[in-house]
């Protein structure tokens, strides 16, 4: 079997450890790539992602291997969009961040053709709209439900939503906060600017939850649900109840 294979399901958990009860770690999406790095016992591989470069298990039923993983695949940028696998006619609700390869005029994830659900749609409106700023892309999984390890609509956790959003607009961003809050330059708070990045550190003084800014007083972050709070010079306030949720460590401003 060749080491590459691509995600032919819309989400596929990657765990730490070879089971369906282990921690869920991160997600790899439809369309994206990994690379094998152990088999392990039954249908369980240790991969790493071609994207990020994030490490765990899953299931090696969910991916096709063998497969030549094209580097014109165009990403989906509505939250949840529905498409239909013309092998097995199954329906396919496919979130944001999914990667599509596109072939003399039609639309693949690994071997199989998929059409979207509305035939009658223009490419723009099959894709989704590019967001213009990370702000934006934020913005788009208001309310999503906060899941550790995910990456999407159906549920997210803070550095996915950042990392997802990132990536919406042509950036690329590490995986983990403690990860992201090395990339971009150091802003001071006096220059805080909407679509910068927040940084939230523990007891310890760890980097533990990030989000970004919406306006120089307020962040959409991913916190029980991806939701807007108020931004202080201490850290996050909770917009409804008050009080103070999130020790700010810093903020960063990626590069253009």
């Amino acid at each position: 079997m060749n080491s590459i294979g691509i995600a032919t399901v819309a989400i596929v958990p990657l765990r730490a450890e070879a089971s369906d009860s282990s921690e869920q770690t991160s997600q790899i999406l439809a369309g994206e790539g990994v690379k094998m790095l152990e088999e392990g016992r039954g249908d369980w591989l240790k991969v790493s992602s071609l994207e990020d470069g994030y490490v765990g298990w899953c299931d090696k039923k969910q991916f096709k291997f063998d497969v030549k993983i094209s580097n014109k695949r165009t990403i989906l940028c509505h939250p949840i969009s529905q498409w239909k696998n013309e092998r097995t006619l199954a329906l396919l609700w496919l979130p944001a961040g999914t990667l599509i390869e596109e072939r003399q005029g039609a639309y693949f994830l690994g071997t199989d053709q998929i059409s979207p659900y509305y035939s009658s749609m223009s490419k723009d409106d099959i894709f989704g709209a590019t967001p213009m700023t990370l702000r934006d892309a934020a913005l788009t999984m208001l309310s999503a439900p906060y899941q550790w390890g995910g990456r999407t609509i159906a549920g997210i956790d803070c550095s996915g939503l950042t990392q997802l959003s990132a990536r919406l607009i042509g950036k690329l961003l590490p995986r983990d906060a403690s990860e992201q809050v090395n990339c971009g330059d150091l802003i001071s708070w006096e220059l805080r600017e909407k679509d910068d990045l927040a940084f939230f550190e523990n007891t310890d003084g760890d980097v533990t939850h990030v989000g970004i800014l919406v306006t120089r007083d307020s962040v959409v972050h991913a916190s029980g649900e991806v939701r807007i709070d108020l931004l202080e010079r201490e850290g996050i306030v909770h917009a409804k109840i008050g009080g103070l949720t999130h020790r700010l460590q810093c903020v960063k401003r990626l590069q253009e």
